[in-house]
Parts: C-alpha cells; structure tokens; sequence
C-alpha cells in the first residue's frame, strides 16, 4: 500500500536515478516542513500552499539496497529495497503495452529473468474515480519475481536487458503506454490550443460534446464499456477459433464495433486525457530518458505528426524540468492489413519520426522496418525492437559504441546523374548490402510518375536507374505501408525508408483520404 507523504511513483523496489540530482515529492499539509533522506544525503523542503512538495538529493552512484525515509511530523514513510541505477519511461501505445508474456521471448525470458531490471506499471483508468484512486494507491515497483512479471512492457523489458550487464547496474523501467493512443492524448491542451495546426484535436473534441451534460457522458461511456466488454469477449473466442478469419466475417458475425467508444470526457483517448490523469502523477521523477513506440493511431492526420511529436518532446522535458533528456523514438515498423487499401500514410509518418530525430537534439530512433508484419499490428517478436533502442541507448545516453554500431543506413542526399540517380547515405562509411529481391525501389523524372528502379550499391551510395524514366530527379524506397526491406548496412542493421522530396500537397490528400475512410468505417 502506498503511503501519503510521498508522490505514488515512490515504492519499496524503485529505481533512483544514479549520477543526477534526485528529485522526491508529494504532498503535506501546506506549511508544513517534510525531511528526507537516502543513505547520507539528507535535504527537507516547505510544502506549498497546495501542500506540494519537492527536495532535490545530490547526485549518487550505483546502488543497491538502500532505505529511503521521509517525515513530515508525525508521519513517516519508510522505502525499503531501493535502488539507484539507470532509469527510463516507456511511453506510447500497444506496440509498447504489449505484454512480455505474449512475445515469442517469453520462454526463455521466465526461465532466466535478469533480478537487476525492475518496473513500475502506471495504472490504467479512464478518468479519475475511486477505481482510479484505489490503483494508483496500490501501484508500486515491481522486480522479476512479481506474479506480475509476464504483464509488463515487452519492448522495455528487452531493451533493458541489453543494458543491464553492460552498464552493471540495476535498470529501472515505468510504463506509461495505452494501446490505441494518439500522441495528442499525451500532451496538455494548452500544447495543441498554442499551435494553429495542432487546435484541430481540441476543436475536433469540442464539438462532440458541445451541449452534452456530464452526466451523460459518463453514462454514455459506461454503457459502450458493458457492450464492448461483451463483444470482446465473443470476438475473442472467434479469433481463437479462426486466426486468420477477415475483418468484415467479424463484424457480420459479432455485430457493430463500438471501439473506440463515445468521444467524451471520459474516454481514455480523448486528446490531453491521458496528460493529466498519467503522466502528471509521475513527473518529475528523475530519469534517464524516454523509449517512445508510437504513431499507428495518428495515421489519419499523417501531415500533422512531426509537429506532435516535437510539442510532445517539448511537453514532457519542460514537465521533467529537464531538457537534456533522451527521447528515443521507434519508427514505425511495415504493416498493413490484406483487405486494405494502401494509402501510403504511415511512410509519412515513419518520415515524420525520422525528421524529429534529425531536428530535435537528444533524440535517437531505432529503425524497425523488418520487424513488421503484413496482417498483424502488433507482432510478437519484440526482440530486435528492445536491441535497436538499446543500440540508441548506448550511443545517446552513454557514449559506449559508435554511429557504424547504432545505426544503419540514413538517406542524406541525391546526385541526379543523367539516365540515373545516386543516393549517399550516413552511417554507412563500411557500406550496404541489398539482401533478397530488389524491390521496392522508385525513381520519377520531372512529372513525378514513379517506376520501379534497379539498384546497385558501392560503399555508402546507392544507384537506382530505371527505362521509362531516361533522366531520373526524385526517388524513394519503401514508401508504403507495407515493403519487404532490403537494404541494410553491412552491421546488419536496416536502412530507413525514405523519398528524396517531401510533398505536403500530396501528404495532405492522403490524410484527407485516410479520414475519410475511417468515417465511413
């Protein structure tokens, strides 16, 4: 059970940051004065007239086994168990909620779990009620013995235990994902109102529940979570039956969809929501950084994703009070369903993510294209995802290897040479590989009508030449949703997927395509 002294992020089990200053905070009564200390640092501080308060601890090595205390009067919180190592969030949606338990490294996983990676899972409810109360009273840190152990992030799981033993230290995860989630849900509404472009989230939200009681909002919820509970369940059970039954077979079998329910204030994907009822309960605590897997969900505002990306950055260093924090961000992997169309939105938004990268400081990307599958959105095997982010890990945040080491290859410029094209890329100064059939290689001339290119590679350049295009200016690799990859640094590792020229026109009318049909769906 958690104490009430100090903020609910703080538990027996945690996970201090090492060589940072410690934030601890929580809440007294206002005025009064809380004291805590941790090993032979001591600091106390005034609670506000809120009764929030915050003390700062000096920057202490690796750690285990430690005891940490705070005392306001009389009350006393007593942390035991306490770690100081590296720590990091795991932000995003179900690619990075996906459960440890259902990824093809389980097995060996649970056989041998490593006892120096420990996790914090924030509590998810969709607004705040007594349940919501209740599980965030009972949350605390966990380690691998936990009963549990299989419900936690995959992803993050993975990428710590690639660091635990080369950094030797004990390794702290919190999960703050929800499956389904735009990134518009992860920000404050005083973010998206500030930006002309990004207001359409709000005023999108605005106009749904213009003159609708609040009362009835959360009745209209609770009756979508008895339905959808019931449909689940029986779609379930069809799945289980059929794996690779289709879509529409679902719906004439089960009946209308409802997910993702009604768009209220008491939907967990309501834009800002899951800002103020997650990620305000656990900021500031002192972290390393961020591993954010995110982006399905904003596949039908594809233009707008590298504006939300950078504000959701912004966001969350400004609330970290800390802008030297790494932000690794997982570009999206191939995927689309057999039955649908492809718009070509997520290439937009893999660019968008590889843009952040490229413009943001402190951030790193792990490139995941062969890591997708074409009729599943969330694929078991998260091993090579948690290795890729390790990879960034290692070179952002702890100078361990190198760029030819963390990374494969990255479109840096064109050459237009008369009947073909070059293409020079960065981190790949020991060369490239084409590994399986060359396909998805495109070259187009002055009209923009592309063709499909052959390609040939020399060091770190790539040539791509096609007949019907006799003087080649723009091209592109992989641009849909769903592409085999083949074209890899010699490391092994994949090149991203990229065009030479950006076209907002273009990018804008998939959108509106995209939207469109997801209306009518």
């Amino acid at each position: 059970m958690k104490n009430d002294l100090l903020a609910a992020i703080f538990s027996n089990n945690m996970v201090l940051q090492c060589d940072k200053p410690i934030r601890i905070f929580g809440n007294a009564g206002a005025g009064d004065e809380v004291s805590v200390s941790l090993g032979d640092a001591e600091s106390s501080a005034i609670a506000d007239k809120d009764g929030h308060w915050e003390v700062i601890l000096p920057p202490m090595s690796a750690d285990t086994d430690l005891t940490l205390k705070a005392r306001s009067g009389n009350i006393k919180d007593t942390l035991k168990n306490v770690a100081i190592g590296e720590v990091w969030l795991a932000g995003g949606q179900s690619n990075m909620e996906f459960e440890l338990g259902n990824c093809t490294d389980w097995e060996r996983v649970k056989e041998n779990p490593n006892p120096n990676i420990r996790f914090f899972y924030s509590p998810k409810l969709p607004f705040v009620d007594d349940r919501y109360e209740k599980a965030w009273d009972e949350a605390g840190w966990a380690t691998v013995t936990s009963k549990y152990f299989n419900t936690w992030s995959a992803v993050a799981y993975l990428f710590a235990e690639q660091l635990a033993p080369k950094l030797g230290c004990t390794i702290g995860l919190i999960g703050c994902n929800w499956g389904g989630t735009s990134a518009s849900c992860w920000v404050s509404r005083e973010t998206l109102s500030s930006d002309k472009d990004l207001a359409v989230y709000i005023k999108d939200f605005d106009k749904k529940i213009k003159g609708i009681t609040d009362k009835q909002q959360l009745k209209a919820y609770k009756d979508y979570e008895v339905y959808n509970d019931d449909w689940q369940a029986r779609c379930n059970k069809l799945y289980q039956k059929n794996p690779t039954i289709e879509w529409s077979e679902v719906l004439e079998t089960l009946g209308e969809c409802k997910w993702p329910g009604p768009m209220n204030n008491y939907n967990p994907f309501r834009p800002c929501g899951l800002y103020e009822i997650m990620i305000k309960k656990i900021c500031p605590y002192t972290i390393r950084g961020f591993l954010y897997y995110q982006g399905e969900s904003d596949d039908t505002r594809p233009a707008l994703y590298y504006k939300l990306m950078k504000a959701l950055i912004d966001q969350w260093r400004d609330d970290w009070k800390d802008q030297g924090l790494v932000f690794l961000i997982t570009q999206l992997p191939m995927h689309r369903y057999m039955d649908s169309k492809d718009f070509r939105n997520w290439p937009i938004i893999r660019e968008a993510q590889l843009k952040a990268f490229q413009t943001v400081r402190n951030t790193g990307i792990a490139i995941i294209p062969d890591c997708g599958e074409r009729n599943n959105i969330h694929p078991v095997d998260k091993s090579n995802v948690g290795k890729r982010l390790a990879l960034q890990a290692l070179f952002f945040a702890y100078d361990r290897i190198s760029d030819t080491q963390a990374f494969g290859p990255i479109y840096e410029y064109k050459v237009p040479c008369g009947h073909s094209i070059k293409l020079y890329f960065k981190h790949a100064k020991r060369g490239m590989n084409i590994i399986g059939e060359p396909r998805h290689y495109y070259v187009a001339g002055a009209d923009k009508v592309y063709h499909e290119a052959m390609p040939s590679v020399d060091g770190n350049c790539l040539t791509l030449a096609a007949d019907e295009v006799e003087q080649p200016i723009y091209a592109r690799y992989c641009w849909g949703n769903y592409n085999t990859p083949t074209l890899f640094g010699v490391n092994g590792l994949p090149a991203s997927p990229f065009r030479t020229d950006p076209d907002p026109v273009a990018d804008a009318k998939v959108g509106a395509d995209v939207m469109k049909q997801s209306l009518e769906l």
